[in-house]
């Protein structure tokens, strides 16, 4: 049988503290959070996987075992099946969010920058994020759901300290992308939806 090494048990509580310390920045402070990425100049190389795949994860899992405790189905493929959509949804999400929303910039006269839409789009979800392992664990607290809209708020942020647009167009292009990345959010979750009671 495998055991954790003092080193590794270690790595992975600074591993986790990191998250849960950036998790905290950013829905408790966002404008200082904002404001310290922009100074700060942090890389978006690692976020993906150091922080935007474990919080998918976590969904994930979260979910899976909501559908287990409540015992709707008598077997395991519906609970599987239903964790892995939510993985999927988020993982759709991020890869359209980071192509749309940075493709929009140009459209507003701002200059692309590949590196802070990465982050806009990570750290604004994390409210949806939190939200999903509410809902996941206990299904019947879905008005949890709304709190996920405070990560608009975040993306509304941070597009003032990590993006530089022409006078005037900066609300513009918040509001269309926060619009669009709704939309999308959206239909992606109704169109996985339709498709999972399709094979189940």
């Amino acid at each position: 049988m495998y055991f954790c090494t003092t080193t590794e048990k270690i790595f992975m509580q600074v591993f986790f503290a990191r998250i849960w310390d950036n998790v905290k920045s950013v829905i408790l402070e966002p404008k200082q959070f904002w404001k310290r990425q922009a100074e700060e100049g942090a890389s978006s190389e690692h976020l993906f996987a150091k922080y935007f795949l474990p919080l998918v994860l976590l969904v994930s899992a979260a979910v899976l075992a909501g559908e287990i405790i409540r015992g709707s189905r008598f077997y395991v493929m519906f609970p599987v099946m239903k964790g892995l959509r939510e993985m999927v949804l988020f993982l759709l999400q991020y890869v359209i969010s980071v192509f749309l929303t940075n493709h929009l910039i140009k459209a507003f006269g701002g200059e692309k920058n590949i590196r802070a839409v990465r982050q806009l789009v990570v750290f604004s979800l994390t409210p949806f994020l939190l939200a999903s392992v509410i809902t996941g664990l206990f299904p019947f607290l879905y008005v949890f759901d709304a709190l996920g809209l405070y990560g608009f708020f975040i993306f509304w942020i941070g597009v003032k300290e990590l993006l530089t647009f022409p006078e005037r167009k900066e609300s513009g292009y918040s509001l269309v992308a926060i619009l669009g990345n709704f939309f999308v959010f959206s239909f992606l979750s109704i169109f996985l939806s339709k498709l999972l009671s399709a094979f189940l």
